[in-house]
């Protein structure tokens, strides 16, 4: 059977190193290829999903061909899947699925051979610049990341998450490539800021005092942690020493619900500074906010924030609504 169709339909890469995957337990990353799906008719760039030399039956019966590639960029794999579509549309014209008594395999045409060893040539030279540079943990850190970029036990993720940003940068400033990835960073910083929580964990009066900030009650602050309701009153009971997770994951709840605060008062500013709406229950509150992960308490919480920043007043929704 002859493809009918010859054009090439090119699926862009959506971020810049998307060809990058570093398997945790494995020494290197895994490698790249550019695939021509000759039923599909696409061209697109990724990695072997695959740990080993195993492959899907589709590539290893030639109906989507595979070519390596070293693990380029977004851009510069865009750039040469543009490169190479005619190259690809005239193998594209030129094969043939066939039975070959056990399985549909492709064959190619004479014209189709030629075309995908000029596409190997193409692909067998690129520059420095081209290819996403890879860091080990020991070259991209140097041990002083805590004073230098201010983590404590109470960094939360977000925070590390632009440290990790900001180091990545810093490095592709060294780099050939504009594109710096460091398998384990994230890691690392995470392990770094937990270690501090460990020897640092909150106490029970601050678990406490950090629940009722929040305008939780103890059974819907146990299952934002993840743990049992009982467990969570021995921690505030100083039954149970309360362990170092915790107190990044009360850091997490406090800058979300400040967020929230902020963004309130905002809208309280840009939209009339009309009455603050809040709930009375938590079924008015999951009425309004459908699949919302808070409670009524924490809603009244931020209003109350909210208004002794702006000197909004607060209604109920129940009572604003019959007005």
């Amino acid at each position: 059977m002859t493809s009918t169709e010859t054009t090439v339909r090119i699926i862009e890469c959506t971020y810049s190193d998307e060809l990058y995957r570093h398997y945790d337990g494995q020494t290197e990353a895994q490698d790249a290829y550019i695939e021509l799906d000759l039923r599909e008719g696409t061209l697109l760039a990724s990695y072997n999903a695959e740990v080993g030399n195993a492959v899907p039956f589709s590539v290893h019966h030639g109906i989507e061909r595979r070519y390596g590639i070293p693990i380029l960029t977004g851009d510069t794999a865009d750039r040469v899947m543009e490169e190479i579509r005619p190259l690809a549309e005239r193998i594209l014209a030129d094969w043939e699925e066939h039975w070959d008594g056990n399985n549909m395999v492709a064959r190619l045409g004479q014209d189709a051979q030629a075309a995908e060893e000029e596409i190997e040539e193409k692909l067998g030279d690129f520059d420095k610049s081209d290819i996403v540079t890879e860091w080990d943990i020991d070259g991209a850190t140097n041990g002083s990341e805590v004073d230098e970029y201010g983590i404590t036990a109470d960094t939360t993720d977000g925070r590390l998450d632009e440290i990790e940003a900001t180091i990545l940068k810093d490095l592709a400033d060294v780099s050939a490539s504009d594109v710096v990835v460091c398998h384990g960073l994230d890691d690392y910083l995470r392990e770094t800021r937990d270690n501090l929580a460990e020897e640092d964990p909150l106490t029970a009066a601050e678990l406490r005092a950090a629940r009722e900030y929040l305008g939780l009650t103890g059974d819907h602050l146990a299952k934002r942690l993840g743990v049992n309701p009982r467990t969570l009153r021995s921690w505030e009971q100083g039954r149970d020493p309360i362990p170092g997770r915790i107190r990044p994951e009360i850091a997490e709840l406090k800058e979300a619900t400040a967020k929230a605060v902020a963004e309130m008062a905002e809208a309280w500013e840009s939209g009339g500074k009309q009455d603050l709406i809040t709930y009375r229950d938590d079924e008015e509150y999951q009425a309004a906010h459908r699949g919302g992960r808070w409670t009524a308490s924490w809603h009244r919480r931020v209003c109350a924030r909210a208004a002794e920043q702006t000197g909004a007043r607060i209604d109920y929704a129940a009572d604003h609504d019959s007005e």
